[in-house]
């Protein structure tokens, strides 16, 4: 298994245990897997692992936003309570 395999499983086991959020197999081949929050029936942040980084995709403002860990996330999360 990958870096980026664990990286996104550890990152699916936190998100899992959160409301609104769910899985999303790639749209395209050779794409990646992505945990999507969409709590009123249209994303508002999707979270991928590319190259040992956690890459959130903001699509309301067509941001992205790296993160180094799993625990980033978390701390990103806490601090955007919104989301």
């Amino acid at each position: 298994m990958s870096e980026d395999d664990r990286m996104f499983d550890a990152m699916g086991r936190m998100l899992h245990e959160r409301s609104g959020w769910h899985l999303e197999p790639s749209t395209s081949p050779g794409g990646s897997p992505s945990w999507c929050l969409d709590p009123g029936g249209s994303v508002v942040l999707a979270a991928s692992v590319i190259d040992g980084a956690v890459v959130l995709y903001l699509p309301e403002s067509d941001e992205e936003v790296q993160l180094g860990s799993v625990d980033e996330l978390a701390s990103w999360l806490a601090a955007h309570p919104d989301r």
